[in-house]
């Protein structure tokens, strides 16, 4: 029998399939696996990972990393919904960092050249950071930490909030504390505030996540939470902070601090949070 995280379920073999932690369109790579129930990774591959593979900021990434699916085709910008010129007549549209903007007139049906006014549309999901964050958190303790993960963190709040509307929660405080008394959970997303210079962990945390030119999920155990938190293609994404007895965790070796799970140039890199700030800082400090 197989754990799921995602469902919290001892599944047979036949009922699972691997699950990339970082979707491959996102800058994942093989090795940063795990397996999964299928029927329910089906449905959040198109829920979450497909959504925000498509996000207008993480798709323009995309075309910048080259970062490729299953599919294997050169990522675009995709926008449906666009016009242009002086008339507003109705486009689509197609941005590569490398190869350029490419224009469609929806209504003659033919290629556009040359200098033009454009506007554009497009849709911004404010849960989709948390949610996806949520998601990669189930995974990746589970892939790290195994059964103690399972046995001593408070996973049950990661599995909600992936399946919330978190806009219908009270979103009042400045800790983004999860509105509904059943969370305890703390959460941050590149769309909220900037953090305050005394929270100083969270601006470690972005700072890290925005360095690195590639994916990184940073799972760090403090007196009595476990944060983890994602970066997609070079920018911080989100960071999901939930209840756990963290003194069961190991905390030595490629684990001092916490554990790092970094994808760049395609490839796998683990090293402890404590490594990890070292090489940071001394990369930095060069520049």
């Amino acid at each position: 029998m197989i754990y799921c995280p995602y469902t919290d379920q001892e599944i047979s073999e036949d009922k699972a399939n691997s699950e990339h932690i970082i979707p491959l369109s996102l800058g994942g790579t093989g090795g940063l696996e795990i397996d999964v129930d299928k029927t329910f990774n089906s449905m959040l591959g198109s829920e979450l990972d497909g959504a925000l593979a498509n996000d207008f900021f993480v798709a323009l990434r995309r075309t910048e990393f080259g970062a490729r699916g299953h599919s294997r085709k050169d990522p675009w910008l995709k926008v449906k919904r666009a016009t242009y010129g002086d008339e507003d007549r109705p486009a689509q549209v197609r941005i590569h960092r490398q190869h350029g903007l490419e224009l469609w007139d929806a209504k003659d049906q033919k290629s556009v050249k040359g200098s033009v006014t454009l506007h554009i549309q497009t849709n911004l999901d404010m849960n989709l950071p948390i949610r996806f964050a949520a998601k990669v958190a189930l995974a990746a303790g589970y892939f790290v930490y195994g059964n103690k993960f399972r046995s001593h963190v408070d996973h049950q709040q990661l599995r909600e909030i992936m399946r919330i509307d978190l806009a219908s929660l009270n979103q009042t405080d400045t800790a983004h504390k999860l509105g509904e008394d059943r969370f305890t959970a703390l959460a941050d997303d590149y769309l909220s505030d900037k953090p305050s210079p005394e929270d100083w962990r969270l601006r470690c945390i972005r700072a890290f996540c925005d360095g690195l030119q590639g994916s990184v999920i940073v799972l760090i155990p403090s007196t009595s939470r476990l944060t983890v938190a994602v970066g997609i293609l070079g920018k911080y994404l989100a960071m999901i902070n939930v209840p756990a007895d963290t003194q069961t965790l190991p905390n030595e070796g490629d684990r001092e601090w916490g554990h790092v799970l970094a994808v760049i140039d395609k490839r796998l890199i683990r090293c402890s949070w404590a490594e990890g700030l070292r090489r940071y800082v001394a990369t930095h400090r060069k520049k």
